[in-house]
This record gives structure tokens, sequence and C-alpha cells, in this order.
């Protein structure tokens, strides 16, 4: 899992059926001090979060293992919106 911050949205009208219902987002990933990498990834939303949330992504094939993103092809998915973080 990793911390990043919802940079972007991704519109497509042209993509699978299984992707048509949910949302694609540009995630920029965190470091260790919480400031923004230049790493980004495209996610799948699975809770609902929105442009500048920090949020928690899953990779990999653990990333199809929520209700949403279960019949889809995905590499990361978005599985929980960060209300507070404490260092």
């Amino acid at each position: 899992m990793e911390i990043g911050k919802i940079v972007g949205s991704i519109t497509s009208v042209s993509k699978i059926d299984e992707l048509k219902p949910v949302k694609l987002y540009l995630v920029q990933l965190l470091d260790s001090d919480l400031k923004l990498k230049e790493d980004y990834v495209v996610a799948i939303d699975s809770v609902g979060a929105g442009h500048q949330d920090m949020v928690i992504i899953t990779t990999g094939s653990g990333s199809r293992f929520t209700g949403i993103t279960e019949p889809t092809h995905t590499d990361a998915s978005i599985i929980a919106r960060i209300d507070n973080l404490e260092v």
C-alpha cells in the first residue's frame, strides 16, 4: 500500500465495459515525509474519494479485491480516503 494525493481525474468514453461505471484518478505518490514525489499512478476509485484527497492505494493483484474492482483489469485501486494522519 502507498499514500498519495489525487491530483487529477481521467475521463474516457472509450473503455472496456467493466471500467465504465468507475472513476479513474491520477494519484501523485507521497514519500515517508509526506512530500509529493514525482511518481504518479492511475487508480480506480472504490471509496468515493475526490480531487485533492489524500488516499491509500493498493497495487498489483491485490487491487482487484474490492467489490467495485473485482471484475476489472486494474493495477491500482484507491481503498481508503485519509481523514487524519499522525506521524
